[in-house]
């Protein structure tokens, strides 16, 4: 008598069942917005730039992650063309990761040249005022040289432009730090948060908990629209928030190298739930500290006043997913994910029911205020796609 295994019968039943569980893993995760990605509601007038009638009192640009540049990296050509166009009433807000991959530690700091330079080099040619803030990566990935890697880093940005607040927190501190812009008559307050102090488990400046969000309760309270910047996002549809597309089911091998296509059906699928169900790192949205993290800025946001005797808008922006995401928030107005400032570090994202816009692709954001009170949110992207998305955040 044969055995069961053996009979043919189920060895096809198996295969089918396996097929089965695979096209609907492959159906639950759906596909990386590899084009722009606009909700539902909103209008085709929003799908490209819009027109402004009031003078810029001042401008931000955003972008994050750009420790990996290639020669010549478009965003950065694109970044200069728009940093120029206003210079002394700009910022360039670099979110973080800004020396891949483990930062101006002793093994690399002789990489500073090729990796920082070219990113510093358009705020020295435009006279924009660049300011840079950690990421995970510049506390070398979390090691135990992560602070003196990072204080490194510091020193030498700020020696290679020579400027005021080019880099902070200062020193390793989690801040907040705060910058009111421009400096005479400001229009917004910027609000500059060191996430990875959070999650850093070896030598950091000692500051309690309590104290870091006493202190950004109090800076939420003013009249001017409010703009905190941290590495890490509050909410995220990349796979640092859990959302994996179908390549990471069927190429999982691609997380350690982007062009390794190998496929590993079935068995594939494995690795994305494990990381988000069983090894839970820190550096996503479901890791303990990362959880910890989110809930208390979240609690320190829903602190704010409603206008006018609190701002009258209130976003917070990061990097840390290598893509570009522009969600509705709830006890922020408005959650912004700019980090895709290197093309070879590019990654997937879908999008949820408070996604505004999603796109895989390098790019960054500019919030324009205007001297009629009026506030406006740009996505760009280079290589002669321009303006992708416009918002108007106060109208």
């Amino acid at each position: 008598m044969k055995r069961l295994y053996k009979h043919p019968s189920f060895t096809y039943y198996i295969i089918l069942l396996c097929c089965i569980v695979q096209a609907v893993q492959l159906t639950i995760a759906g596909c990386s917005h590899t084009k722009p990605y606009y909700h539902p509601d909103i209008p085709d007038s929003a799908k490209h730039d819009g027109k402004t009638e009031g003078k810029l009192r001042y401008r931000l640009l955003l972008l994050g992650d750009g420790g990996a540049p290639k020669p010549d990296e478009p965003v950065l050509k694109t970044l200069e063309e728009w940093a120029k166009k206003d210079a002394t009433n700009t910022s360039i807000v670099f979110l973080g990761d800004n020396m891949y991959p483990e930062g101006m530690t002793e093994r690399k700091k002789h990489e500073a040249t090729t990796r920082l330079t070219p990113q510093f080099a358009v705020v020295k040619s435009t006279g924009a005022h660049g300011l840079f803030i950690p990421g995970n990566h510049d506390w070398a990935s979390g090691r135990a040289e992560g602070h003196n890697a990072l204080r490194a880093q510091e020193e030498f940005i700020n020696d290679a432009l020579a400027g005021e607040s080019n880099f902070l927190p200062s020193g390793g501190s989690p801040g907040p730090v705060v910058l009111e812009l421009p400096k005479t008559d400001p229009v917004l307050r910027l609000i500059v948060l060191d996430t990875q102090w959070w999650l850093h488990q070896h030598e950091k400046p000692k500051k309690s908990l309590e104290k870091v969000i006493e202190e950004l309760v109090g800076l939420l309270d003013t009249e001017l629209p409010v703009i905190v910047v941290g590495h890490h996002p509050l909410e995220s549809y990349g796979s640092h928030g859990g959302s994996y597309d179908w390549k990471a089911h069927l190429f999982p091998v691609r997380f350690m190298k982007r062009w390794l296509w190998i496929p590993i059906p079935i068995v594939g699928s494995a690795y994305p739930y494990a990381r988000w169900h069983l090894y839970r790192s820190d550096q996503d949205m479901n890791g303990a500290r990362n959880k910890n993290m989110v809930a208390q800025l979240n609690r320190a946001f829903a602190t704010r006043k409603s206008p006018p005797q609190g701002p009258p808008l209130l976003i917070y922006a990061s990097g840390h997913e290598h893509s570009l995401q522009v969600l509705k928030g709830t006890v922020t107005d408005y959650l912004l994910v700019s980090g895709a400032a290197a093309s070879r570090k590019v990654t997937e994202v879908i999008s949820g029911d408070n996604t505004l816009f999603a796109h895989q692709h390098t790019g960054f954001m500019a919030i324009d205020f205007l001297d009629d009170g009026k506030v406006l949110l740009r996505v760009v992207e280079p290589e002669g796609k321009g303006v992708l998305f416009h918002r108007w955040l106060i109208f």
